[in-house]
Formats: C-alpha cells, structure tokens, sequence
C-alpha cells in the first residue's frame, strides 16, 4: 500500500439497518478497485470485512471492520459496522473516529429502525452523510418510492435530501448509475462510462438543475454567478456542493447494488469529492500547553492526540489496538504515551488492518486509522499524547 498523508484521506463509517447490504458494498469496492481478485459473498464466509467465526456462523456482521480502499490517489478507510442494534457499541465507535457516514437504505425495505438509529447517532457525532439505496437489483426494489421516502426524513430533521445518482434499469435490469455532477451514466461496477440513455435525460437534466441550485448556495460567489449565467461549471458545482454537504445542510443521494458491484466506482468516487477529510473535519482536539489550551491541526507536526476506539485479541498475534490519530504520527517501533493510564507504551506491529489481513507500515499521519500489536496497558477508550502536552477533546 502507498503512503498517504492526511489530505489525501477519508473515513467513512458504513452504517444501517440490519441486512442492507454494507459488507457487499465493502467487498464491492475492495473488487472494483482491483484489491481482490474475486467478489467475496456473506453466505459463503469469503468477505473480507466478516472474518470472525462467529460471524460466519451466523452469516451477519457483529464487529466493526476497517477495509481501507485505495481509489484514485486516495485511501478511503470504510469502517464497516454491524446493524443489529444488539451491537450498537460497535455502531457508536466506528462513527466515533469517522470524518462522515454513508447511510445505507435497502431498495425494498426503505428506512426501518436502524436507519433512524444510524442517523442519529451520526447526528451525535456532527457528521456529513450520504444516503445510498442499496440492492437495486432486488425483486420490487423501487428507487423513487424509497427515494420519496429518504426525502421525507431528511426533511423531518431539518435537512434537505437531492439526487447524486439516477438508476439505470431496476430490479433484474439495475446496471448502472447516471452521475448528476457529470452528467455521464457508469456501468456496472463503473468502471466504464457511457452517455446518458434517451429515457433518462430528461430526468437528469432535472435533477441536475436541483443539484447546481444547491450547490450556488454553498458560497455567495457561485450564488452570484448561478443568476447570473444559470450555471455552473462541474468543478463549481463540486466546491458548493462540499460546503452544503460539510455543513449538514444537504444530504446527497446515491444507489447501487453491493452483491453484483453495480454503481461501486461511481460512490467512490463521490466519496472522494464530498466528503471531507481530516483537514475539513468537525473532529478537533485541543491539547494544554504552557501557555494554555491550543487546538490541535490535523497534521504530523502538531502535537500527538489519538484515540483508542477498538481492541480485539487475536489467536496468533496477540491483543491488537486499533486507533485514530487526529493530529501528531505515530512512528513505528517508537514509544507512546499512555495519557489516560499514565503510562509508557512500546509500538511494535505497527500496521493497517483491511479485514483479517495486515499491511506494515512505518508511520501514521494525521487522520489516519491504524492497528498496533501487544500493547501492555491500553485498552479501548483510551487516549494516546506526547507527555507534555495532553490533549482532549
């Protein structure tokens, strides 16, 4: 895996309802972007996000999961987390180190309990989100009955809901998406595009006129320039667009089938576009320095601030820790400070996690989430900090 410094992040956590279809889209991403080399499926236990055997015996995710995608220059860590409210700890603690949320809704079912659950616990931690309506290529799957549906409670909690994507085809014939910023269909996975089908244009050209009214409210200067030429240039639309979504204002809306990859690029690639990273995230810390508290930038020269939002023992290698940095590095084979035990730890094992499988690395920058092996004292919940300056939230 290459090295990715903090602008080039994302963190996403992959929320909903039970059985919406999260861990495909997860595996959908990790084969289209080239990182395995065949679709991993629930039923069989070949995901790379379920790996434990209690979650293959049970066929559901029961423990959260970082899966880092690696997409055009850019490293996505999709943090996959359970939808049974039975494990809404993990729910909670995947969303907790996330920069924004992907709210998965399923094509069929529309919103249920953990939809409602996910939203507001994304609400709790002030995170931009998007909507996707998953498993399109299910028998009575119905993008604008659900989309109606998603719109109404967006619009209850004081939030308005717009089209990113249109469907091509639905249901056995779902095979692709129309992308409304760049007014191009994707095809399958996405990997190829193609124009935008006759009987669709019309509602394209619809839902892209929303999408630029929303996007010239983002900043007095698109506003400006929206009345007065009508439009906006692809790249005006993105930077609108970012400041609407960032500020929580507007919920952008997406669909895709995760079991057969339809439309995987395409949300990548509006992952990439409109949701922050690290930089632009709501997420400070602040540290106590000599001359007071100071805020901490997400960056490798700012004093350490990380926290420890999940451990797991592992059979052959021992208790892992899995943490966020959200300002500061952590070096591997270095020291760090324990600031809620008070305590020493050595970093050995340092590495990133993509299901069970672990790729070394020599260092984590700012905003990145990482794993490290056999720590003595650490547990979850605790928080990492250079010694003479310890930071809090």
């Amino acid at each position: 895996m290459k090295e990715y410094t903090t602008e080039f992040l994302r963190n996403i956590a992959l929320v909903s309802h039970g059985g919406a279809g999260k861990t495909m889209l997860a595996e959908a991403f990790l084969h289209a972007t080239g990182a395995t080399t065949r679709l991993g499926k629930v039923e069989d236990g070949t995901t790379a996000s379920d790996y434990d055997d209690e979650e293959h015996r049970r066929k559901i995710s029961i423990y959260s999961s970082v899966i880092p995608i690696e997409h055009r220059d850019h490293k996505i860590n999709i943090i996959d987390a359970p939808g049974y409210t039975d494990f809404v700890g993990e729910i909670i603690s995947a969303l907790s180190v996330a920069d924004g949320a992907v709210i998965l809704v399923d094509a069929v079912s529309g919103i249920e309990v953990g939809t409602e659950l996910a939203w507001r616990y994304a609400d709790e931690f002030n995170l931009p989100r998007f909507f996707v309506i998953n498993k399109m290529d299910r028998d009575n799957a119905n993008f604008e009955e659900t989309y109606d549906a998603i719109e109404a409670f967006v619009k209850a909690h004081g939030k308005r809901a717009i089209k990113v994507h249109l469907p091509i085809g639905e249901k056995a014939g779902f095979k692709g998406v129309v992308d409304i910023i760049g007014m191009k269909s994707y095809l399958g996975d996405g990997k190829t595009t193609a124009d935008i089908p006759a009987d669709l244009k019309e509602a394209a050209e619809a839902a892209h006129f929303a999408l630029v009214e929303a996007a010239a409210e983002g900043e007095d200067e698109l506003m400006e320039k929206y009345l007065e030429n009508g439009s906006l240039t692809d790249a005006e639309m993105v930077r609108g667009l970012e400041d609407v979504v960032y500020a929580g204002s507007f919920v952008p809306v997406f669909c895709a089938a995760g079991g057969h990859e339809v439309g995987a690029i395409a949300l990548l690639n509006d992952i990439i576009d409109l949701m922050p990273s690290p930089l632009q995230s709501t997420s400070a810390r602040v540290a106590k320095g000599k001359d007071g508290d100071e805020h901490l930038k997400p960056s490798d020269t700012s004093p350490l601030s990380a926290y420890v939002w999940k451990t797991t023992a592992d059979p052959f290698v021992g208790k892992m820790t899995y943490f966020r940095v959200f300002s500061g590095s952590v070096q591997a084979d270095g020291h760090i400070w324990n600031q809620t035990r008070g305590a020493d730890e050595r970093v050995s094992g340092l590495h990133f996690q993509r299901g069970k499988e672990a790729i070394p690395t020599k260092v984590v920058h700012a905003g990145d989430i990482a794993v490290v092996s056999k720590l003595t004292v650490t547990v979850t919940g605790d928080s990492f900090c250079d010694k003479g300056t310890p930071a809090h939230n």
